[in-house]
């Protein structure tokens, strides 16, 4: 049993030499180690210094840019057409064939002028067949209405005389009617646009016919996504630009529709043109720039900057290296959060303070923490 003691005694003071050793042979070389940093500090700060470089500190070439809080917009930019509340296909109103066409295209027609005929001829032989018998029937009418007034013949005489003269009237009233649906006239003053019909040719009501527009009442329609709704008000500027006339206009809104199109999900605007616009015809393409929003007091970098990595977008901010403020900067990865852009330009929402520094060229390659140097090797 003594002996057992003795032996257990015996290994656990060799155990305790052993720790102490590896304890202090550790503390040697941190001790060691920790000369070594300081030895690479040194010579790192003498390389930098002597603005020289090496394998260990490789120096990225980078831009920056100073951010300053300024006002964005945001616009929306959507094709239109132009239009004329005042286009209007006139077809011809009973069926027959066209006798004679008296405009042509482009022509400037006022309202009520003749613009063609059919072929009325049975009418007129109609109403001079009814002018005729009415003739006669006023005549009999006027001699039954004598003799009556003197009690002379029977009130049946004069009654027949009376309704028969009538209902002459009354026909030839219808006939005339009739007769000037053979006549196509202009409703309203304006340019003659379009004939669909030739002379010789059959026309039938609904088909065919001339159109009229008056190009002093012309107006801009567009649809814009429901998205926009809420952002696009009557009263708001638009910039508009006619490409075929390589013009470009300053306009307001001048109706916002509150419907939406459920076959497209889309709303309509329009655009009053001014009547001086005369070189502006109806159904030129338009491009409308609609400013849908305003931070008046927004940050914002190129768009090009910003990186993403999944669901995160992120970018390098910088700042100068607090042991050499003169030579070289430190690259922090910011995680931001991004609003609206336009025109190479996006919103910073969150992730960025007002006065600080940016990489706009040389961040592809950038990591967290890395120490850069301002310009172009």
């Amino acid at each position: 049993m003594r002996k057992l003691v003795s032996i257990l005694v015996l290994g656990i003071f060799l155990v305790s030499c052993g720790s102490e050793d590896s304890q202090s042979k550790l503390r040697e070389l941190e001790s060691q180690r920790d000369e070594l940093n300081e030895k690479i500090s040194e010579l790192k700060k003498e390389i930098v210094q002597s603005n020289g470089d090496s394998d260990n500190t490789k120096i990225s070439y980078v831009e920056i840019k100073k951010i300053k809080s300024t006002e964005f917009k945001h616009y929306i930019k959507v094709q239109g057409t132009i239009e004329s509340d005042n286009n209007i296909l006139i077809p011809p109103q009973s069926p027959g064939i066209v006798k004679r066409i008296y405009v042509k295209k482009g022509d400037h027609v006022q309202k009520g002028q003749l613009l063609a005929e059919l072929d009325g001829a049975i009418y007129e032989s109609s109403i001079a067949e009814l002018k005729t018998n009415l003739k006669l029937a006023r005549t009999v009418f006027e001699r039954q209405e004598r003799l009556w007034s003197k009690k002379i013949g029977s009130e049946i005489q004069y009654l027949q005389a009376k309704t028969n003269k009538e209902s002459l009237e009354q026909k030839l009233i219808t006939v005339n009617e009739q007769y000037k649906l053979t006549k196509i006239t202009s409703p309203i003053s304006g340019t003659i646009d379009e004939i669909l019909i030739k002379e010789g040719e059959a026309a039938a009501p609904g088909f065919g016919g001339i159109r009229v527009v008056q190009l002093s009442d012309l107006k801009i329609k567009a649809a814009l996504s429901e998205s926009y709704i809420s952002n696009v008000k009557t009263g708001d500027l638009v910039d508009v630009k006619i490409p075929v006339l390589d013009k470009n206009l300053k306009l307001k809104i001048d109706a916002v529709s509150q419907v939406i199109d459920p076959k497209n999900r889309t709303f309509n605007v329009e655009i009053t043109i001014p009547k001086n616009e005369s070189l502006i015809k109806p159904n030129m393409l338009v491009v409308l720039t609609i400013n849908d929003y305003i931070n008046p007091d927004a940050l914002t970098v190129p768009v090009d900057v910003l990186q993403r990595t999944g669901s995160e977008a992120f970018l390098f901010s910088a700042k100068k290296h607090p042991e050499f403020p003169n030579e070289r900067w430190l690259v922090e990865k910011r995680i931001v959060k991004p609003g609206k852009y336009y025109d190479d330009v996006i919103e910073i929402k969150e992730g960025l303070n007002d006065n600080e520094h940016i990489v706009v060229f040389g961040f592809q390659d950038l990591v967290d923490g890395q120490m850069v140097q301002i310009g172009d090797k």
